[in-house]
């Protein structure tokens, strides 16, 4: 496989995962879709960030790290007077492939994040109340292609098993709202 399409070829295999999460979350068009979003996503970017933070990490990632959401995330549930309930751990990747794949759906979140900040903007929430980590998602414009140079740049790769992590995650962000329903018993999409 040419290393150009590997980005491609993960979001050909995750799309329907992905269009499978954007549409359970719904439009972010509501007090209540938001909050729903909000402590579903910091339940799901604990997980996910602690778990790649304790991978081993490749040279090819060396001077790139992923945006960390995890405390602006608290921060905008503690404006809400809202709190999450944690997940199971989400497996740390055990290999440099399948890092990579877990690093794709998180890196790639920062592109929908402009979307969901204009969004949320129209219900009050911004940088400085509610929606800080949309703030810092959308502040690094070029974070998503110093991430995409090094994927493309992995020496260590297999298609296959970054496809089945990228893949795990999204299962995984899918069960974060699942959950988050379950607990508020407020069911979208």
């Amino acid at each position: 496989m040419a290393r150009d399409t590997r980005r491609f070829f993960l979001r050909d295999r995750t799309h329907s995962d992905h269009t499978e999460l954007d549409q359970l979350i719904g439009p972010l068009t509501s007090e209540t879709a938001y909050r729903r979003y909000l402590k579903s996503l910091a339940a799901f970017r604990a997980g996910a960030e602690q778990a790649v933070s304790k991978a081993l990490w490749p040279e090819s990632l060396t001077g790139w790290s992923p945006v960390s959401l995890g405390r602006t995330m608290q921060a905008d549930l503690h404006d809400l007077e809202e709190s999450t309930t944690p997940l199971p751990p989400f497996p740390t990747p055990a290999s440099v492939p399948a890092l990579l794949g877990a690093l794709y759906v998180l890196a790639g979140s920062s592109l929908g994040a402009r979307f969901l900040a204009r969004q949320v903007a129209t219900l009050g929430y911004s940088q400085d109340f509610g929606a800080r980590h949309l703030a810092v998602q959308t502040a690094s414009p070029d974070n998503w292609q110093h991430f995409l140079h090094r994927l493309d740049a992995s020496s260590e790769w297999d298609a296959e098993e970054a496809a089945g992590s990228a893949r795990t995650l999204f299962q995984y962000a899918l069960h974060s709202v699942r959950h988050t329903d379950s607990l508020t018993a407020i069911y979208h999409g």
